[in-house]
C-alpha cells in the first residue's frame, strides 16, 4: 500500500483558519468591551490559541517523519511558527486587557482590531492560494494586500499614539493603552512577517 502523503498546505490553511478565529473574537471584544466578561473571553482566547498551537505540533511532527515535501522544510517550519506567532499575539492583545487592569477600551484600538482582523484574512487568502506558488501571479497580488493592510496598521498604530499622548494624563491609562496599541501593531507585523516567507518561498521555487 502506497504511503499517504501529508497534504501540507491544508495543514497550514487549517492552521491559518484560528487566526482568522482569534482576530474575530479580538474584535468583537473590542467593539464590545466589558471588563466584566474579560475572565471569559480570556479563557476562549486561550483555547483557540491551544487548538492553534496542536496544530502547529502536529505539523511539525509530521515533517520529523517526512523526506520530500512540496517545498523546503525549512521554508514550512519558518511559516508556520510565524502563523503561530500571529495567534499568540492576537492572544497577548486580551491578556493585556487583564494584566493592565483596563476598564475602558482605549479610543483606537477598535479601529486597529479591524485592521488586524483585515490583515489576518489577507494573510488567509495568501494561505489558500500558496499552493500554487509555481504560477504566483495571484498568490503576490494577495501578499501586496497583506503589507499594504499592514502598512495601514502602522499609520493608525502612529495616529493612536499620537492621540494618545496628546489627550491622556493618567500614567496608568497611558502605560495600559500604549501597550494595547503595540501588541495589536505587533499582530500586523507578524503578518507581514509571513507574507515575506511566503515570497521567499515563490523566489525559491520560479
Amino acid at each position: 500500500m502506497a504511503k499517504v502523503k501529508n497534504d501540507y498546505f491544508k495543514l497550514v490553511e487549517k492552521q491559518v483558519e484560528y487566526c482568522v478565529q482569534a482576530s474575530d473574537l479580538l474584535a468583537n471584544i473590542l467593539n464590545n468591551y466589558s471588563p466584566e466578561n474579560l475572565n471569559a473571553q480570556r479563557e476562549e482566547m486561550h483555547k483557540i490559541e491551544q487548538q492553534a498551537d496542536e496544530i502547529h505540533h502536529d505539523i511539525l511532527t509530521r515533517l520529523s517523519a517526512e523526506f520530500i515535501t512540496p517545498i523546503d522544510q525549512e521554508d514550512i517550519v519558518h511559516l508556520v511558527q510565524i502563523i503561530d506567532d500571529v495567534t499568540d499575539a492576537l492572544d497577548e492583545v486580551v491578556l493585556d486587557f487583564y494584566m493592565y487592569h483596563i476598564d475602558k477600551a482605549p479610543a483606537d484600538a477598535p479601529t486597529l482590531a479591524k485592521i488586524v482582523n483585515r490583515c489576518v484574512s489577507a494573510l488567509q487568502e495568501a494561505v489558500k492560494e500558496l499552493k500554487n506558488f509555481k504560477k504566483p501571479d495571484t498568490l503576490r497580488k494577495l501578499l501586496v494586500k497583506v503589507n499594504s493592510t499592514e502598512g495601514e496598521a502602522d499609520n493608525a498604530f502612529v495616529e493612536a499614539i499620537h492621540n494618545l499622548f496628546g489627550t491622556e494624563t493618567e500614567s496608568k491609562v497611558l502605560i495600559g493603552s500604549k501597550a494595547i496599541y503595540e501588541s495589536l501593531e505587533n499582530c500586523c507585523d507578524l503578518c507581514e512577517h509571513a507574507s515575506d516567507v511566503i515570497e521567499q518561498i515563490i523566489i525559491k521555487n520560479t
